[in-house]
């Protein structure tokens, strides 16, 4: 990135964004860092451009910075911009961004520890910039540094609890003397520190008289080695570490603790939740603390709106119970609760987390002590019967609310829970109604997700499973491309019943309608989904398929699905025979599925149905059930390669969707190399010039008559399609190899895939062959991509190194006629030369480039770069003829004099010009 450069630079960093792996592996990790730091360093690049450059070290420190070392270089460098900008409030908010992003990559690289002198730095930094209390130093302006500041510091005591352990006068002191905004981020600060200190305490044992007064009253140093040994935090709520100090050895904690709470009012909601959350933690560790001290809070916060003040609430709760809650406040917030789950002000998942909290509600007497949903035992029928959910409603609230009174109707009894259920299964018939009318998918899929929460909780009512089975054949019948909910639900239900009845059920009732339909209701694509549903219905061994499989012979009879050669019908025909042959016993149907796999590898067209109804067929017919199913389950096992046919990815639905993801992989696989640095041969010019040829004719004519006829308008270059290194043994073999390129620009025409049918570690790489329409005669990058499948039957793309066409790869010979003497050359060449004159329509431009050079030097130069496009060297003058496709020329005249090289050009097209004057200044550098 180029200072200064705001186009190039945005779109470098939205490459990066898109896909920062693979940017980082074409242009190296450490190089595009540097770059980075390089544009904050700069002066010439604005300070919003240097805030988005930093947001990217806060959004992915470990792929900029992978390890600890350079986590602490750029740490580093970055403390040292921040002290070299000026505390001015034009630079607030880059200062700002500075810290966050040098404490993100300490923390993310684990580099903060004492022994690493950025960490050391830029904790004195913090403590600086907070210790300047009421804005006295550097005024009310940089008022927000002093808050990052204090932020910053509250991040560092989260991510190492206790490093601010003995630091907790100092914080006190502070908070109260602070009288600014700023105050709330010292008080947050103060009481994650308090509390991280109160559980290294508990943690160590038993603590001795005095221990929690002298823990307050502590101004030391930080406590690093508590930070190490504490990466990533303590968990010390429940009965884990406790303290029971003497009454007396809390007096001053207690002191602490109530004007804290006093100052709560002075705070922002969220920052009263955190606040109050550090301190119900500090009270259910000290056990002598009683919990009592909160309720005078309670008052306020039972009638709050708020929904992290409500939050804290349920905090309480669920760690003091009845030691603060009586049984009138659970059945106040109860009540409460209920009333916000259909407040009209509050917002939709502002009310299904109310809903949650019912179903999670923190009980003073709990029944029992799992933490799935259960409902608490003074929440009645009564109390929720304004609850019911209607087609109006959203459909998470209506999936959330049936979800609950589901379970309140389940663990009550009598005429109400009769008639709750009763309205329920009301709620789903209208649900029913609108997706039999409407084939709206969202609808569709809130219905089968409401059949499935009713079967779950009333399974044990027959006559409301039966009415869900026909409503659920009424919509079949009318739609058969509900097949995939239908399956869906049948294989939900069966693994959430422990007596799956109802699943099976429901598929005897499907398999019915079927069979029972007329031929004309059997036409594709319908037969498809009823052939579907069939495969599954084939895998419950409880259900007899001789109706199933008679259907299916029927269909290969009566029409003229074998003689069409369907092949995805026939697919999935085989794929009914296939969970037949798996889930069935066969003596039962034996002679029937015989008859119909013979019929179909006889009489189908398919070669691929006929081979796979032979396979099935011998299997049938001379295995026993138990090696019948061993094959036609086995699946791959590590190490052992797995070749999977179209037709038994077709047939697996469960295997289907991965198998035919594309996967991405993070480091290029392969590798495109150049065989050679030639072009390779393109057809010549046929024709024939007498070696009598005359004079004063026209060769340029001539020339053009063949050059605009038969002219070769692509040129063809050599590459080896190789390995990179390091590649994972599963890529070790690779199959049907795809590569498709993009070009960064519209210079040429759009490149054909090229397509490889293997390539093996073990084996010599693949030459391929790279066609290229120039559409301007101009160097260009190319962007490759592979996609290809491994052995496991997985198909994955990767990102090969971009692939550069030079401007050399393009030139070609003059199209001479290959029986030309070399005087008819060098004539037509000078009638070219003649012909190329500058004019006033611009058509053609002349260019003159010189260069220190001797004569024999020269000899060597045009030898390198110009050997098979030199049509005459006479008098130590090389006259050059270049033809670039699609119908350009470069013509040149080099010669040396006084050792400068001289070199003139002419062309028929002036944009060459740039191009051609950078190849040649490569080619002298080489030189």
């Amino acid at each position: 990135m180029v200072a200064g450069n705001g186009a190039d630079w945005g779109r470098r960093i939205t490459s990066f964004r898109f896909s920062p792996r693979r940017f980082l592996s074409n242009e190296g990790t450490k190089e595009f860092v540097e770059e980075l730091l390089q544009d904050l360093k700069s002066e010439k690049v604005t300070e919003q451009r240097k805030i988005s450059t930093l947001t990217l070290f806060l959004e992915f420190p470990l792929l900029l910075c992978p390890d600890a070392e350079s986590g602490e270089q750029t740490a580093e460098i970055l403390l040292d911009m921040f002290s070299q900008t000026p505390n001015s409030a034009k630079f607030l908010t880059l200062k700002c961004h500075l810290l966050l992003a040098i404490e993100t990559l300490l923390i993310s690289t684990d580099s903060f520890k004492e022994d690493v002198k950025a960490a050391q730095e830029l904790l004195s930094l913090l403590m600086q910039l907070a210790s300047d209390l009421n804005d006295k130093k550097q005024g009310e302006a940089l008022r927000p540094l002093r808050i990052t500041a204090c932020e910053g510091l509250r991040e560092l005591e989260s991510c190492y609890p206790g490093l601010l352990s003995q630091k907790l006068e100092l914080l006190y002191s502070m908070r109260q003397q602070e009288m600014t905004a700023a105050h709330q981020s010292y008080t947050l600060l103060y009481s994650v520190a308090l509390k991280n200190a109160v559980q290294l305490l508990a943690q160590r044992g038993a603590p001795t008289d005095g221990a929690l007064k002298e823990m307050i009253s502590r101004n030391e140093g930080f406590l690093w080695h508590a930070a190490e040994n504490t990466r990533g935090g303590l968990s010390v709520t429940g009965e884990q570490f406790l303290l029971l100090p003497a009454n007396g050895g809390t007096k001053e904690l207690k002191s602490i603790l109530s004007l804290l709470l006093e100052d709560l009012y002075l705070l922002t909601s969220v920052s009263q939740s955190s606040l109050l959350w550090q301190l119900i933690q500090v009270v259910a560790i000290i056990r002598t603390l009683s919990p009592v001290i909160f309720k005078s809070q309670l008052v306020r916060l039972f009638g709050t709106m708020d929904i992290s003040l409500f939050h804290s609430i349920l905090q309480m709760k669920g760690l003091f119970t009845d030691s603060l809650f009586t049984a009138e406040d659970e059945s106040f917030l109860l009540k409460r609760l209920v009333g916000m789950t259909q407040h009209p002000l509050l917002s939709t998942p502002v009310k299904l987390f109310y809903i949650d909290c019912l179903l999670h509600f923190p009980e003073n007497r709990p029944l029992n002590s799992n933490t799935e949903e259960n409902l608490p035992v003074l929440l009645s029928v009564q109390m929720t019967a304004s609850l019911f959910p209607t087609v109006f409603h959203d459909n998470s609230t209506m999936l959330s609310r049936q979800n609950l009174l589901s379970l309140v109707y389940l663990e009550n009894e009598g005429p109400e829970t009769e008639r709750g259920m009763g309205y329920l299964s009301e709620h789903i018939m209208s649900l029913h109604a609108i997706v039999l009318y409407n084939t709206n998918r969202e609808f569709t899929a809130t219905f089968f997700r409401t059949v499935f929460l009713f079967v779950r909780y009333f399974n044990f009512s027959e006559t409301l499973m039966e009415d869900m089975i026909q409503k659920i054949l009424e919509l079949y019948r009318k739609n058969a491309a509900l097949a995939p909910y239908l399956i869906n639900l049948i294989n939900q239900t069966h693994k959430l019943l422990n007596v799956p009845s109802w699943s099976i059920a429901l598929s005897k009732a499907l398999q019915s309608l079927i069979v029972e339909l007329p031929f004309q209701r059997l036409a594709p694509p319908m037969l498809h989904w009823h052939l579907k549903v069939l495969a599954r219905i084939a895998k419950e061994n409880a259900i007899s398929q001789n109706s199933s499989i008679q259907l299916l012979l029927n269909i290969a009879l009566c029409t003229d699905l074998c003689s069409s050669g369907d092949w995805k019908t026939g697919n999935a025909i085989l794929s009914v025979c296939k969970s037949i042959l798996r889930h069935q016993q066969l003596d039962a149907i034996f002679a029937i599925l015989a008859d119909l796999l013979q019929y179909l590898l006889l009489h189908f067209e398919d070669i691929d149905i006929q081979e796979r109804a032979r396979f099935y067929y011998m299997l049938l017919a001379n295995l026993s059930k138990d090696k019948l199913t061993t094959i036609l389950s086995m699946t791959s096992t590590v190490g052992q390669s797995k070749t999977k046919t179209l037709s038994s990815i077709m047939s697996e639905d469960e295997n289907f969707s991965s198998l035919m993801t594309i996967h991405a992989t993070e480091q290029p696989v392969l590798q495109l190399r150049r065989l050679n640095d030639e072009v390779c041969a393109l057809p010549v010019y046929t024709g024939l010039l007498s070696e009598e040829f005359t004079t004063g004719c026209c060769l340029k004519e001539y020339y053009e008559q063949f050059a605009n006829s038969p002219a070769p308008s692509a040129l063809t270059l050599q590459y080896l399609l190789a390995f990179t290194n390091n590649v994972r043994p599963q890529d070790h073999k690779l199959f049907c190899i795809e590569l498709q390129f993009e070009q960064s620009d519209s210079s040429y025409e759009p490149i054909q895939v090229i397509n490889v049918p293997c390539l093996f570690i073990e084996r010599q790489p693949e030459v391929v062959s790279l066609t290229l329409e120039p559409r301007l005669p101009c160097p260009t990058a190319l962007s490759v991509t592979a996609t290809y499948s491994t052995e496991d039957g997985a198909t994955y793309q990767s990102q090969l190194q971009p692939l550069k066409i030079s401007f050399c790869d393009i030139f070609l010979p003059l199209p001479l006629l290959t029986a030309w003497p070399l005087k008819a050359q060098c004539q037509l060449f000078e009638e070219l030369w003649q012909s190329f004159q500058p004019d006033t329509a611009d058509l053609y431009a002349e260019s003159l480039f010189c260069f220190s050079l001797s004569q024999q030097s020269l000899s060597d130069f045009v030898h390198n770069a110009f050997a098979r496009f030199v049509v005459s060297s006479h008098s130590d003058v090389y006259k050059i003829g270049i033809f670039l496709l699609p119908k350009f020329h470069m013509l040149m005249q080099m010669k040396v004099l006084d050792d400068t090289a001289s070199i003139r050009i002419r062309t028929d097209n002036w944009e060459v010009l740039p191009h051609l004057s950078s190849y040649l200044k490569e080619r002298i550098a080489r030189q």
